[in-house]
């Protein structure tokens, strides 16, 4: 059993995964403005539900983009109970996982789409200057200009995106998948990345004019 933790996406949430199934989900921030409000009482009430000290093998803990703070809340809360648990603790960043839902030959004609808590929004592409991928914050502009002249290929995002970004990015077509669908599907990849290194949260400040 592996426990996830999104605390980037729209909706914050637990997913127990279990093989290939969603076996439970249990969603933060519903009823208080802050994750940190109680993050620790849906644990808790999936412990109790779950017995989850003796069922997880796993702990895995998407990284970013997001809120600094959600972030930070996401990565130390899970970083104690590997700790306290002796569960092993994985660290895997939006993007990872869009490209994850992604077949490899199309991950360099792909926008990477991220909806994230808060309202923010980021996307990152290939760049042949730096032969990487970038990740950039998306900052709306009351002029609707084009953030890109050219289309891409492939479009995938985390969530679904308003007419106003859509605009913004030139993009007809995209695809929808959820950060926990895609731990459900590709788990076995994930597992792989298994890491005992300080896992840091990816945080994307504005860009300056």
């Amino acid at each position: 059993m592996n426990l996830f933790l999104d605390t980037i996406s729209p909706i914050p949430k637990f997913s127990i995964i279990n093989k290939n199934s969603i076996q439970s989900i249990q969603i933060l921030n519903k009823n208080s403005n802050k994750i940190s409000d109680n993050i620790v009482q849906v644990f808790l009430k999936m412990q109790r539900k779950f017995i989850l000290n003796d069922k997880i093998d796993n702990l895995i803990v998407c990284t970013g983009p997001g809120s600094y703070t959600g972030l930070r809340i996401g990565i130390a809360f899970m970083y104690g109970i590997s700790i306290s648990l002796k569960i092993p603790l994985i660290g895997v960043s939006g993007l990872e996982l869009l490209q994850f839902a992604t077949p490899k030959q199309h991950h360099k004609k792909t926008l990477f789409l991220i909806n994230s808590t808060n309202n923010q929004k980021f996307y990152s592409s290939y760049s042949k200057i730096h032969n990487q991928y970038i990740i950039n914050k998306i900052i709306y502009n009351h002029e609707n200009n084009c953030i890109f002249n050219n289309k891409f290929e492939y479009n995938i995002s985390n969530s679904v995106l308003d007419s106003l970004l859509i605009k913004m990015l030139n993009i007809n077509e995209y695809k929808t998948i959820s950060f926990d669908q895609i731990i459900k599907s590709s788990l076995k990849q994930i597992l792989k990345k298994r890491q005992n290194k300080i896992i840091k949260p990816i945080y994307i400040e504005e860009k300056k004019s």
